[in-house]
């Protein structure tokens, strides 16, 4: 969806005056995103069956004020799950607050699956993040909550921590990332897991140039094959990524 197409969306439902003067004067951002990775993976388990997956979204932003950002948006990607499943459509809201170098977002994730699969795979998840630019490093934090995880498999929580640390030496903006989390899950056997939580983890290095990034990233876990199910989709592996956005 273009920006036009978004805002003629915003005026058909009252939400902002059709006038070019009146247009003019709301904040809002547009932006869309389109990639490719070689292994989709979500918190280290893999979603392509450690195959490529093709992903895009949209995403828009209303700055209400010079402090708080309203955002909403739609994702996303191609996955295997060896049941019929071929796709999954997260759409995602919430609130944005900056207090000079300190960001705290709470919003939703709604995750949908297409294709043939179960409908107990689609979930709902709260999200309450903070992170902190200090210039050279960036730290950050998330906690993640679910009533019903992805396949019934009961309340599940995520806790996160991660770091990037932005690399100023060339015009391609590289950056160190890295991040560690636990995930809980209230009824594991549901999930496909022996262990009712694991921890994943990972690194990689980023670069960006006129809109389009490039990245490598190790990716692991701490779950062997067998507490995977018997699937190797837990296993550690190197994930390439390219990406392009553009803001309109």
């Amino acid at each position: 969806m273009t920006k036009l197409a978004f805002r003629a969306a915003l005026v058909a439902l009252g939400l902002v005056a059709a006038a070019p003067a009146m247009a003019a004067d709301i904040p809002l951002g547009v932006a869309v995103n389109a990639g490719v990775v070689s292994d989709y993976r979500f918190r280290g388990i893999s979603q392509s069956d450690k195959n490529p997956a093709f992903q895009a979204g949209l995403d828009a932003t209303l700055a209400a004020s010079d402090l708080l950002t309203i955002y909403t948006g739609v994702w996303g990607s191609s996955v295997d799950f060896n049941n019929g499943t071929t796709a999954e459509v997260d759409l995602v809201g919430g609130l944005r607050a900056t207090f000079d170098k300190l960001a705290v977002d709470v919003g939703f994730i709604r995750y949908n699956y297409t294709g043939k699969g179960p409908e107990a795979q689609d979930f709902t998840e709260g999200k309450l993040a903070v992170g902190y630019d200090f210039g050279y490093v960036l730290p950050s934090a998330a906690i993640y909550y679910s009533p019903e995880y992805f396949g019934n498999s009961g309340t599940g929580v995520y806790y996160t921590a991660g770091v990037a640390v932005p690399i100023p030496v060339t015009e391609f903006s590289p950056t160190i990332k890295a991040n560690i989390g636990k995930q809980t899950i209230d009824k594991p056997a549901n999930f496909g897991l022996t262990k009712d939580s694991y921890v994943d983890y990972n690194i990689g290095l980023f670069a960006s140039y006129w809109g389009f990034t490039a990245g490598v990233q190790y990716v692991d876990t701490n779950l062997s094959k067998t507490e995977c199910g018997g699937l190797s989709i837990c296993e550690s592996a190197v994930v390439l990524s390219l990406n392009y956005a553009y803001t309109f």
